[in-house]
């Protein structure tokens, strides 16, 4: 590791001092945008440093990210949300952040090292991390990071939410702007509409803290993937695995409250930080208005399909799906009377009187029955014609589509075609060779597909309305004409 060119880069900043006042002691950690160091001040203050990395700091974006950091904390004041002391910039030019020294490891580090974490302790800090998202998100500030490692368990039994600097806010001084389409955060905790590319707001924190309870209750992320476009993709189209299918041993109210956080539909979802953390507290016994329900045990060799949508729930077994609430008379007690009457012998008038009404009653139904049949043919010989009608109109109709269709083809062939007059602004070109599928999911193309699942590409609609393959590297490519995907087919030529 010490031959490792990258750590002697970062290690040489050791005995350094930055602005003169800050000594370099020991490097604690590096991570793709900066590097970590325990500093001391010359007054004696230990501390933590936080230094962008050179190749980074070039970027006018990530600088602005950088500071954001400093920003959204010092917004919060909470004392869960690591404190930020002072921001400058090194003598090389790289901008660094001055944070309190923190004792401790990360949630992750915890988890790994005692191999796991005790059911009601991650409760109690998944309810500290709620509490800061609460307020984070009343000042229009979204984490979008929130994952083990940025959730430090300190010596002292609190716990710190760390890294703001990639946080979308509604307000501050940074002018920071996502670019459309663009992701930022760490792919198996961040929720569906934020891999998409779409306007998030708490609920993609939410999401978050459930994917990260889920990855220390399972150890396993919610979705896994050999390849980061095919794990991109199945946290993008597929909803997360129902909790106790995974885990059996967590308890039901856990389930349940993990199943919501992870809701791959929006409304189903926990509305705020809030109502997931009323639900944590209703569970290690504080007070608190119920938002999720408390599902019902699951049988383990239950063969229907439970949602995984919602909480956890139980299906009904095979055997009890046609079980009704109230027990059925067997056949021979169909007709009996609800209370038993003694018979008494009938007279001679009473018995002529019975069989004049049976004949009766036989001659009315006969003659309803003619009237019904008459009724029925005159209806369908009237229906038939009606039918007749609408058979020649839809026919009718059906050839003027088929002639526009025919005409839409032929111009969209011949727009197709390379045109000296063809204007700058056209995006529209035949696809490369086939190299591309369309992902379907719910009646829908989200993603353009390589073979093997190697690369996928959002489907965005352009200035001129057209659905296209955004960011390939042969540019926008037209899904028109692009064939759909299909799991037999992983591989194609």
């Amino acid at each position: 590791m010490s031959d490792d060119p990258e750590l002697k880069q970062y290690t040489a900043r050791i005995g350094t001092v930055l602005r003169g006042k800050w000594r370099i002691d020991s490097l604690i950690g590096v991570g793709g945008m900066a590097a970590v160091y325990e500093a001391t001040h010359r007054i004696g203050r230990r501390c933590a440093i936080k230094i962008l990395h050179p190749e980074i700091a070039v970027s006018k974006e990530h600088r602005a990210r950088f500071e954001q950091e400093a920003l959204a904390v010092n917004q919060l004041g909470h004392p869960a949300a690591v404190n930020v002391l002072d921001i400058d910039t090194s003598e090389d030019g790289s901008p660094f952040l001055v944070m309190e020294l923190l004792d401790g490891e990360s949630l992750g580090k915890r988890a790994h090292r005692s191999g796991g974490i005790e059911e009601r302790e991650l409760l109690r800090i998944v309810s500290t991390v709620l509490e800061v998202l609460d307020v984070a998100h009343g000042l229009g500030i979204v984490h979008r990071d929130i994952k083990p490692d940025n959730l430090f368990l300190t010596s002292s039994g609190g716990v710190k939410v760390l890294d703001f600097g990639i946080a979308r806010m509604k307000q501050g001084g940074s002018n920071v702007r996502t670019r459309i389409g663009s992701m930022l955060g760490t792919i198996p905790y961040m929720s569906p509409e934020q891999i998409a590319g779409r306007e998030i707001d708490g609920r993609a924190d939410v999401f978050a803290v459930g994917a990260t309870m889920f990855r220390i209750l399972t150890k396993r992320h919610v979705h896994e993937g050999s390849m980061e476009s095919e794990l991109l993709i199945k946290m993008a189209t597929q909803p997360a695995p129902a909790l106790r299918t995974v885990a059996p041993s967590v308890s039901p109210e856990v389930c349940a409250i993990v199943d919501r956080a992870l809701a791959f539909d929006l409304s189903r979802r926990y509305p705020t930080a809030r109502a997931m953390r009323e639900d944590i507290e209703r569970v290690l016994g504080a007070k608190a208005t119920p938002h999720a329900p408390v599902p019902v045990s699951i049988r383990a060799d239950a063969s229907t399909g439970i949602s995984v949508d919602g909480p956890t729930m139980a299906a009904p077994a095979p055997d009890q799906a046609m079980q009704a609430p109230m027990v059925t008379p067997a056949p021979d007690q169909a007709m009996q009377a609800p209370v038993a009457t003694s018979v008494r012998p009938q007279s001679a008038a009473t018995s002529a009187g019975a069989g004049s009404n049976s004949r009766f009653l036989m001659i009315a139904v006969i003659g309803s029955f003619a009237v019904a049949v008459c009724l029925a043919v005159v209806f369908f010989v009237v229906r038939s014609g009606d039918s007749a009608e609408d058979t020649r109109e839809s026919a009718d109709d059906d050839t003027s589509r088929e002639d526009k269709a025919s005409g839409t083809m032929a111009a969209s062939s011949n727009t197709s075609k390379p045109s000296s007059t063809a204007g700058p602004s056209s995006t529209r070109r035949p696809a490369p060779n086939g190299k591309y599928r369309l992902l379907l999911k719910d009646g829908k193309y989200p993603f353009c597909v390589t073979s093997k699942l190697k690369n996928a590409y959002p489907v965005r609609t352009n200035d001129e309305g057209v659905k296209v393959c955004s960011g390939t590297p042969e540019g926008p490519i037209p899904v028109d004409g692009l064939k759909a995907y299909h799991p037999s087919e992983f591989q194609w030529e």
